[in-house]
């Protein structure tokens, strides 16, 4: 989305303070489903998106941030307790095509896709969070590795739009395979 249209968004989303709760509900998932970040893509397979810093789309990461920020706020969207469990993985090395730095600032991190962001939660934790807009469903697998060098594998399932928050999740540096984010069609 452009910069205007995220700032029109952002100037509306305060009118919707005092709205009704079934209101805002609606408001929120008419906005989830359209706020995109353009990643820069000119493949026209959707597989193959490129995975980018944040700090590439500043503007438009600063702007879809204080959206997303004001419609948990505003109790517009509810956020999705999403608790994972590990699986142990067997190999040591890392066979991974990505790795991904994660800061404690809050605010989108990386951009897997137009519709699928890597988002730290402005909340005490720094709860990291998976922000699924557009209607995309699938999965994303990633690992983290742990303190003896080994490393576990996460899988998160997700159907619909929202801020699925990965509540026991800890990391700093996530390891992503080319297939980490499947979509389904």
């Amino acid at each position: 989305m452009a910069p205007h249209d995220l700032e029109h968004f952002t100037q509306e989303i305060d009118k919707t303070k005092n709205w009704s709760n079934h209101r805002k509900s609606m408001y929120g998932m008419t906005i989830m489903d359209k706020l995109s970040i353009t990643d820069g893509s000119v493949s026209t397979d959707s597989t193959q998106n490129p995975i980018i810093p944040a700090s590439d789309r500043a503007l438009t990461t600063q702007l879809v941030t204080e959206i997303l920020d004001k419609l948990v706020k505003y109790d517009e969207i509810t956020l999705i307790d999403c608790p994972i469990l590990p699986i142990s993985v067997s190999h040591q090395t890392a066979p991974f095509s990505h790795t991904l730095f994660l800061s404690q600032q809050p605010g989108i991190q990386y951009i897997l896709n137009t519709h699928f962001w890597i988002k730290v939660m402005d909340d005490i934790q720094n709860t990291l969070a998976l922000v699924v807009t557009g209607g995309l469903t699938g999965t994303f697998t990633f690992y983290c590795e742990k303190s003896d060098g080994k490393f576990e594998e996460f899988t998160i399932p997700f159907n619909k739009n929202g801020i699925y928050q990965l509540t026991n999740l800890t990391v700093d540096t996530l390891y992503l395979k080319d297939s980490a984010l499947k979509l389904k069609e």
